[in-house]
């Protein structure tokens, strides 16, 4: 329904009601007569529900008057401050002690180095093996540019990958605090309730994010633009912003494909709520001219479709057959082709990649075929692992380290319980829509892991998302405690 024209003289002015978008925030008035019914926002096209006039309430006792705390500039600001402050102490601590910051992502860096010496996307294993395409395209490129600018000198490569992560880090803390805020009622308290909370996961995850170098950096910030773009803007809301929107989604598929999946379904889920179609193909289109040439490159080089990373067979391989339960170990890397010139090495070099991965797959579904309750019950395992109790990856770091595991034993089933403990109060006080937005990345990013493979380098770059879960959990318990402190006034029906 639009809003029908009405003359802008003083009786139409006292006749309309003001309403707010739900998506956009834009401010509407809106004809009285339209009360209870929906109409359309001219900025965004989501539908705007119309509340019904209600009686008017006369009151007769109230016990307090005392208007609401304003807010405090200097409150996000501070809580800015200390987690910049614990970012930097654990990023200074963690290079004064033994760590594999020289890691470079593994496969990613051996990519990088092929890329550098003229060879392509190549040798994945420190081996020359040829052209390959186990891993995604960003982050070698964005490694090879680097290596190129340090003219060869792993060291200076090292320490821009690790400022890189360190300043990805604080951006996602200042994110926690910012979407916090967004959507409390207590935006000064939450704000250091955020800070805090961010602290605290951070520290549980110490060695992902101090001690190793790897891609989590630059999918956790793929999913922090996400997010921005999800919970402050309206990306469909034009042609132009779903160009944009596409351009960024085709970049965090090739960055990961499981955050360019999250992209998708958000960005249709979001569509099919605005009626926005024409954005949603053109972002679609823009997202696919960005991710074709890797594709077209790949069928061209090994004769099939490749769209972003061919080594999904090598990783259901490794859960369903090299594990007893589902869950990754530290022990299972010991048979992957990068650790060592090992069997699986010599297998990938002659055999090449795409028959050694063929292998793999078969394999896979010899087992699933042989067993389909195994299958099932290690996805269950891996649930239970990615969502409610924390299984230890390394056992030796975990053991020198045992308040580690404490920590993140008590930490790692909040966001799940704030999921439910969110969706389930929304039946009587409806959420916010960025809160909506997290909680499906949240689901959308979670799932294929525990479908596919999962240990915990797999979540790392969720954290954020994480952290943001756990501070509304507590935003809406200190609403439910201010509540049942709050004077409550007495008021009396009259009819209008």
């Amino acid at each position: 329904m639009s809003i029908p024209p009405t003359l802008p003289n003083e009786a139409s002015a006292k006749s309309r009601l003001a309403v707010q978008c739900p998506d956009c925030k834009k401010r509407l008035r809106v004809p009285a007569q339209l009360a209870g019914k929906r109409v359309k926002c001219p900025q965004c096209g989501v539908p705007v529900p119309i509340p019904a006039p209600e009686p008017e309430l006369e009151m007769t006792e109230f016990l307090d008057d005392a208007p609401a705390p304003p807010t405090r500039k200097w409150a996000p600001i501070l809580a800015s401050i200390l987690i910049a402050g614990f970012v930097y102490g654990c990023a200074i601590n963690a290079s004064l002690a033994s760590n594999m910051n020289n890691h470079l992502g593994a496969e990613y860096y051996n990519i990088a180095k092929s890329l550098v010496a003229g060879e392509g996307y190549a040798n994945p294993f420190d081996v020359k093996t040829g052209p390959t395409a186990w891993m995604p395209p960003v982050l070698p490129t964005i490694l090879a540019g680097l290596l190129w600018h340090c003219d060869g000198d792993a060291a200076t490569l090292q320490t821009i990958v690790i400022a890189l992560q360190v300043h990805v880090l604080l951006f996602t803390g200042l994110l926690v605090v910012a979407l916090a805020r967004k959507t409390s009622a207590h935006p000064d308290i939450i704000a250091f309730v955020a800070a805090a909370a961010y602290c605290a996961v951070l520290l549980s995850q110490y060695k992902l994010c101090f001690m190793v170098t790897h891609d989590c950096w630059l999918v956790l910030l793929a999913l922090d633009v996400l997010v921005i773009g999800l919970c402050w803007f309206s990306p469909l809301r034009t042609k132009m912003s779903a160009a944009v929107w596409g351009v960024l989604g085709g970049t965090f598929s090739l960055i990961n494909p499981i955050v360019g999946f999250a992209w998708a379904v958000a960005s249709a889920v979001g569509a099919i709520r605005q009626r926005n179609w024409k954005p949603l193909g053109v972002a679609l289109l823009l997202a696919t001219l960005v991710h074709a040439p890797w594709s077209i490159r790949n069928y061209l080089l090994f004769g099939r479709l490749i769209p972003i990373k061919s080594n999904l067979a090598y990783e259901l391989y490794q859960s369903q057959c090299l594990q007893s339960h589902g869950m990754l170990q530290a022990k299972t890397f010991s048979t992957h082709p990068y650790s060592s010139p090992n069997k699986a090495r010599r297998d990938y070099k002659d055999l090449g990649e795409i028959a050694f991965l063929d292998e793999k797959r078969s394999l896979f579904w010899d087992s699933i075929l042989a067993d389909p309750l195994d299958f099932c019950e290690r996805v269950a395992t891996r649930f239970f692992g990615a969502m409610v109790w924390y299984e230890t990856f390394e056992t030796r770091y975990e053991a020198d380290n045992p308040w580690v595991t404490w920590l993140n034993r008590a930490l790692h089933p909040l966001p799940l319980l704030a999921l439910i403990l969110l969706a389930y109060g929304a039946l009587w006080r409806p959420l916010h829509p960025a809160q909506w937005a997290v909680i499906g990345v949240f689901l959308l990013y979670m799932m294929p892991y525990v479908g596919i493979s999962y240990y915990e380098r797999y979540a790392m770059p969720i954290l954020g998302v994480k952290v943001i879960l756990i501070v509304w959990l507590i935003d809406r318990l200190m609403s439910l405690a201010f509540a049942s402190k709050a004077p409550r006034p007495v008021y009396s029906s009259r009819s209008a």
